[in-house]
């Protein structure tokens, strides 16, 4: 009947293949609760004689049992499988289950409505972005584990591991079944990572805005160990855009528009949250202290203002860790 929901059918929707397997696992195991015998039944939506394979899938067996029947590439089938998906969810049995596999996006669009409609229930598994997306997704996944992550540990553990999901779940995963306490803090995820963590200046200046001295010189001393030739300048040039970026927020006129004061601090807007909280950190005071020990770190950086102030790169690591402390705990 058009429009009635078949409650043994769910539609996975999108090309996130990480997100993709967990919604057919999570099918698989609900089933396997009621009856452990419970068969995996994979097919393919765009194969000679699907629809006749599907009737079969979805029938009862002479020996009775439950099955899980999971169908891709849905998007590239014809009117007759989707029908035929439809039909064996109406009529299929309270021990068979089926997972119709869309890849979402505009192919097949026809197709998804119906399946849609005939649903009843239907998982969406978007391709995770990076940037945003790929913090959005290490948070959920620490939430998850019933477990939470400061913003330093989650900056490492990224810079670590990358922006491939399945190795930031597994990473995640590690984490939470390996340390005791609730909250996983920075030098935990450097203990397990820090060995492949390529330490970027933003990450150093991120945690300076946030007046986290410790994890900032930390950070600092990491990346001293990694790459120092690049160090100073990159860290220097990162201090200074972050600290440009709060003087932008910070005296922003009142009543700003969300989009004016992206346009206006020349960021995103997703990461005006991020500023609007680390500007409560600073006064404007803090602001112009920054910009003059700032100016002072560029010019040591990058051999002095006059003949003989040009620094060694151990007085220029110094000088490094000291403005680094000084603008973390001002």
């Amino acid at each position: 009947m058009a429009g009635t929901k078949c409650e043994s059918l769910t539609l996975v929707v999108g090309g996130e293949a990480l997100l993709v397997e967990r919604a057919v696992d999570s099918v698989v195991q609900r089933a396997r609760k009621v009856d452990p015998q419970t068969e995996r039944r994979d097919l393919d939506a765009t194969e000679q004689g699907i629809v006749g394979r599907i009737d079969e899938a979805c029938s009862p067996t002479l020996f009775g049992g439950g099955a899980v029947v999971v169908i891709d590439n849905v998007e590239s089938a014809d009117e007759s499988v989707v029908a035929a998906i439809v039909a064996a969810a109406a009529q299929a049995s309270d021990e068979v289950a089926i997972v119709a596999l869309h890849a979402g996006g505009a192919r097949g669009k026809k197709l998804l409505d119906k399946l849609s409609q005939a649903a009843g229930n239907r998982v969406d598994c978007v391709e995770i972005k990076k940037g945003r997306g790929i913090s959005d997704f290490v948070s959920a996944e620490v939430k998850a584990a019933k477990r939470s992550m400061s913003p330093q540990a989650q900056s490492i553990l990224i810079a670590a591991v990358g922006s491939d999901v399945r190795a930031l779940a597994s990473a995640v995963s590690q984490l939470a079944n390996d340390i005791e306490s609730r909250e996983i803090e920075a030098d935990d995820v450097s203990r397990y990572f820090g060995g492949t963590v390529d330490v970027t200046g933003f990450q150093i200046a991120d945690a300076v805005m946030n007046r986290h001295g410790s994890q900032a010189l930390r950070l600092l001393r990491l990346a001293e160990g990694t790459d120092g030739a690049r160090l100073g300048p990159a860290t220097v040039a990162s201090l200074t855009n972050s600290v440009r970026q709060l003087v932008a927020v910070a005296t922003a006129p009142a009543g700003m528009s969300e989009r004016d004061l992206a346009v206006h601090a020349k960021v995103p807007p997703w990461k005006l949250r991020t500023l609007n909280q680390q500007a409560r950190r600073w006064s404007q005071r803090d602001l112009a202290y920054a910009i003059v020990i700032l100016g002072d770190l560029d010019a040591g950086m990058k051999g002095g203002l006059r003949e003989g102030e040009q620094l060694e790169p151990v007085q220029k690591g110094l000088a490094l860790e000291s403005a680094v402390v000084s603008l973390a705990s001002s």
